[in-house]
């Protein structure tokens, strides 16, 4: 089994390269998902999916492997419905999809992608992947997909949070149910300001829904574990010439913070020297266009050995991978990344 999780800012390539990545382990026989919790929609265009569906298979005919490539773009509510009805009992799961306050959270709950990305990778391992690319947001907004499940792990042990989850039922059938909303002035604020009826609807679910929330959180441990587990998963930095020296220190700063594995520092979208040199004779325009892009592909040259020196002791795997003349928009275009970045 391997996790591959792809990090960089916008307009990197991340997306590309962590397709490509995914095609390399399909080709070399694994049965691999490429997943982006990404919202922008470019994995949709690299690799030339339907709209509208879900996990899609993606055909190799044109390659010679056994490996299967498979995609999906994370979906918040197709990820938390299976969750329900995985790990809770067929009487409970009813309750909780038709529960209004579910509706609601499902719909406009902010963080909840960043949540359930975490679940997703569990599913995935269940539905029998060996190798899964994560393909992340872009920039900061990477790290709360790792940040906020270990925050709800804690917030669901908070004693409180048990209690109340545990034993709101039973209190609300109690005669002390009445007097104590009477009594707590904490309780009698939330209700003046949410309204009594959507206080009630909330504490409800949450008391239906609790034992769902502990068993994420335990799976959100385990894949937490597994994440920061080198043998099993490889950070991998994306970044080009001219941000390569800001990324690749941010993003490892804060992944070993974060006590998870970097792998590979990828400078993407190099730009190679002129094989040939114009006539001197040619058109002037021409000559300063030769001119300009020899200037961009030194520069180019002198940042990939600059990383060379700042991160060659400290990154296990620095890669280059050349501008492409088109495009991605297919797997021939992936293929040509695979043939710069090997394995991840």
């Amino acid at each position: 089994m391997k996790i591959r999780v792809f990090l960089g800012t916008g307009g990197v390539g991340k997306t590309s390269v962590a397709a490509a990545a995914a095609l390399q382990a399909a080709l070399d026989g694994d049965k691999c998902l490429v997943l982006t919790i990404d919202p922008a929609l470019r994995l949709r265009t690299a690799l030339q999916l339907k709209p509208g569906k879900g996990q899609q298979k993606v055909p190799l005919d044109s390659f010679s492997t056994k490996g299967e490539l498979w995609a999906a773009m994370l979906d918040v509510g197709a990820t938390l419905n299976r969750a329900v009805q995985l790990y809770s009992k067929q009487e409970q799961a009813d309750v909780v999809l038709k529960h209004p306050i579910y509706q609601l959270l499902v719909a406009s709950l902010a963080g909840l992608p960043e949540l359930l990305a975490i679940e997703r990778l569990d599913q995935a391992l269940k539905d029998g992947f060996n190798t899964i690319v994560v393909d992340t947001a872009p920039s900061r907004h990477a790290f709360e997909f790792l940040d906020k499940p270990e925050f709800f792990v804690q917030l669901v042990s908070f004693p409180v949070v048990q209690l109340v989850g545990r034993t709101y039922k039973w209190w609300e059938r109690s005669p002390l149910s009445k007097l104590s909303r009477k009594s707590l002035e904490l309780y009698s604020r939330v209700e003046s300001l949410l309204g009594a009826t959507l206080v009630r609807q909330i504490l409800d679910f949450y008391s239906v829904f609790f034992n769902i929330a502990e068993g994420y959180a335990d799976r959100a441990t385990h894949s937490a574990s597994l994440l920061r587990d080198p043998r099993t998963t490889a950070f991998c930095i994306v970044t080009t010439p001219l941000k390569a020296d800001r990324d690749g220190e941010y993003f490892l700063r804060e992944l070993k913070k974060r006590r998870f594995p970097v792998k590979s520092l990828i400078m993407n979208r190099i730009w190679p020297p002129l094989e040939s040199s114009l006539s001197p004779d040619g058109p002037p325009l021409m000559q300063q266009a030769v001119e300009w892009y020899r200037d961009v592909s030194v520069a180019h040259q002198r940042a990939w050995e600059k990383a060379q020196h700042e991160f060659g002791n400290r990154i296990p795997k620095l890669i280059r991978v050349p501008e492409l003349t088109q495009d991605i928009d297919g797997l021939e275009a992936l293929h040509r990344i695979t043939q710069s970045i090997g394995e991840t």
